[in-house]
């Protein structure tokens, strides 16, 4: 078993946040009902910036935070479903923006918001294949653009942010993965403009079915943590930290407690930024890189789950 070393981190968030109380004056909603079921209690929302101009500031500050050479970057992939353009990708205008190398493979996936647990994996085993290069994995979302602040079930979830990390091969280093999709239109869905669909038209916002979701959601991510476990001979005792897709804290207690998680080894900011799909881990991996909190030799599971339906985790020592 080979794997990966994390060499650095960054993220970046809007400076403009949408609170609860902003909501309220928008949908009929409130700080009252959203928190108690979501967790939440502002999210940071673009008014100006596009995804790749999010992508490209954790980027750089995870670049600046490796102390890596540009010229050691062969890989760029970056998890998001909400691209500037269909094409060219936000990985290719980051190549330009960041002035590396024309040598590097770049190129989005989308994955939802398991979107960074995907672009991790596929990460390691291209290093694999190039362990002389680096490869900088972002997950960057403007999610704000793709809702309809008229439909409360999903305006008052979702934020806009990006986080990064700049990963090598390491052939010792322990790294493993359990990814499954399953196909699933009507889960959770965004239609794209002029394009037929279950022959109707309808706008371009962010449809879900939130009983079916929150359904999924806590059900399917049990079974990927338990394989990676039983896989590994571990137990969940012996992971530091569990690093949830910060989706809804209703939805993270659950897996908790059907696991026996401890609240020592969860870190959580959904209160701050609420659900940026692809962005959340690698945000949660900034902050608490930033703050001390991960340790070498630490034991981590990312766990991401989300439309597609998509959903995976990913055992990795810090």
């Amino acid at each position: 078993m080979s794997g990966i070393d994390i060499l650095g981190t960054g993220c970046y968030a809007p400076s403009h946040t949408l609170s609860n109380d902003d909501l309220s004056t928008m949908v009929d909603t409130s700080d009252e009902w959203i928190y108690p079921r979501t967790g939440i209690k502002k999210r940071h929302i673009s008014q100006t910036e596009n995804t790749s101009e999010l992508a490209y500031q954790a980027a750089k500050k995870a670049l600046e935070n490796s102390g890596v050479s540009k010229e050691d970057i062969g890989f760029i992939i970056v998890a998001t479903c909400s691209a500037d353009h269909i094409m060219p990708s936000v990985a290719c205008m980051l190549q330009k923006q960041l002035g590396l190398s024309e040598q590097v493979m770049a190129f989005d996936m989308n994955a939802a918001c398991t979107g960074f647990v995907y672009a991790l994996s596929i990460a390691n085993a291209m290093l694999a294949t190039r362990p002389d290069k680096l490869a900088l994995v972002i997950g960057a979302e403007v999610f704000s653009k793709m809702l309809d602040y008229t439909d409360r079930s999903t305006c008052i979830l979702f934020g806009d942010g990006a986080g990064a990390v700049v990963a090598k091969h390491n052939p010792n280093a322990r790294f493993y993965e359990v990814i499954s999709s399953r196909g699933d239109v009507e889960a959770v869905h965004i239609h794209i403009p002029g394009v037929p669909f279950a022959d109707h038209q309808e706008p371009s916002y962010c449809k879900m079915n939130g009983q079916e979701v929150f359904k999924f959601a806590v059900e399917s991510p049990v079974q990927s943590i338990k394989q990676v476990l039983s896989d590994l001979d571990d137990t969940i005792d012996q992971m530091d930290y569990i690093l949830f897709h910060q989706a809804n804290a209703r939805i993270i207690s659950s897996i908790s407690k059907r696991l026996k998680i401890k609240e020592e080894q969860l870190y959580s900011n959904i209160e701050e930024y609420g659900n940026t799909s692809a962005a959340s881990i690698p945000i949660m991996l900034d902050e608490m890189n930033q703050k001390g909190l991960l340790k070498k030799g630490m034991k981590l599971l990312l766990v991401g789950f989300g439309a597609g339906l998509t959903w995976g985790t990913i055992y990795l020592e810090w």
